[in-house]
């Protein structure tokens, strides 16, 4: 069951969403994911948002919602130097 969502973004524009079990792998698998976009695409501040799953309260919505968890700030990975 997907009890935690991670969404990427750059400059304001979603990136990937992606659905995880656990917390520790999905960070594992967003920071995996963020540094090979950094090398292989472009190198930008990147910003992920983490959602976790609510806990239902009514036993007739089937439906669970994600609520706002935190948020982390990957910056550049290395800057450009000029001469």
């Amino acid at each position: 069951m997907n009890l935690y969502k991670f969404e990427i973004s750059v400059n304001g524009f979603l990136l990937k969403v992606h659905f995880c079990a656990n917390e520790e792998s999905g960070i594992n698998y967003i920071k995996n994911y963020i540094s090979k976009f950094q090398k292989e695409v472009a190198n930008l501040e990147m910003k992920v948002n983490i959602y976790k799953r609510e806990q239902q309260k009514q036993r007739r919505y089937n439906r669970k919602l994600y609520m706002f968890t935190k948020t982390l700030h990957e910056k550049a990975a290395y800057q450009s130097r000029t001469l």
